[in-house]
């Protein structure tokens, strides 16, 4: 996974129980976590380091955060004693610009072409013809399912002439 220099990154993950069902209602302090850095130094939450936050989403998902402070390659683990002492972990590829103009354009045509894509507040006409609604495209699945974290929103319109549609305009407004 490729993440950004001097920004702060996100990455998920999910606690299920022994008969897995998720686990909800954990707090920052119950979890473990260590954070490599590309010299393999371990930076997590240490004086002079990187702290690395957790938090809940929702239905046993929690969210883990980070600003990585080098070029490289990082390694981050996380463990609960009672659910995975074991530790679940992930490595990045940390750059200078993933979310460069290039990359939201790449994000924003992805999200366009209906990855991660969701309609919402559709209005329609009597003849229940698409009027207006509003259009947002996320960087993943669980943002999309959960309306978090959106790309970019967009507002939609159409005009009819009867059954016909004579105007259709897409117009981004955040």
């Amino acid at each position: 996974m490729k993440i950004d220099v001097d920004a702060i990154n996100y990455d998920e993950f999910i606690v299920l129980d022994s008969s897995d069902n998720p686990v909800t209602g954990l707090v920052d302090g119950d979890f473990t976590r260590k954070l490599f850095d590309p010299d393999d130094d371990e930076v997590a939450n240490i004086s002079a380091g990187v702290p690395v936050s957790i938090e809940e989403v929702g239905s046993g998902v929690y969210r883990v955060s980070f600003v990585p402070n080098k070029i490289g390659n990082w390694v981050l683990i996380v463990y609960n004693l009672t659910h995975f002492p074991w530790g679940k972990g992930n490595s990045y590829e940390c750059v200078e610009y993933v979310a460069d103009e290039i990359g939201n354009m790449l994000q924003r045509i992805l999200g366009l072409s209906q990855e991660n894509y969701r309609v919402i507040n559709p209005q329609y006409d009597r003849l229940q013809n698409l009027t207006k609604g509003t259009i947002k495209i996320y960087p993943t699945a669980l943002d999309c399912e959960n309306d978090t974290n959106p790309i970019a929103v967009y507002e939609i319109t159409a005009t009819y002439d009867k059954q016909k549609m004579t105007g259709y305009k897409t117009k981004r407004i955040s």
